[in-house]
């Protein structure tokens, strides 16, 4: 491995120019025992708002999220959304 792709964090298996990330570092959902409820709530609305296709209530939902969410909704809204899709 020569310094440039030490720099850039890729493995000595990894092909060239494909990134590797740290060992046991994988994605994980975030449970929604995790989530504050008032996230959670919300969550499960712009799941179903984008499941119907209502723009409109979809971003006045993410505007109420962005008023509760951590980290730890935003995961598990990606996890809902792509559950949902």
């Amino acid at each position: 491995m020569n310094d440039t792709t030490a720099a850039l964090g890729t493995s000595s298996d990894a092909e060239l120019g494909e990134l590797a990330g740290p060992a046991g570092l994988g994605w994980a959902p975030a449970g929604p025992a995790a989530v504050d409820p008032r996230a959670r709530e919300t969550i499960e609305r712009i799941v179903d708002a984008v499941r119907s296709g209502d723009d409109a209530a979809i971003r006045t939902l993410l505007a109420d999220l962005a008023a509760v969410a951590d980290t730890a909704a935003l995961l598990y809204l990606r996890e809902r959304l792509y559950q949902a899709h």
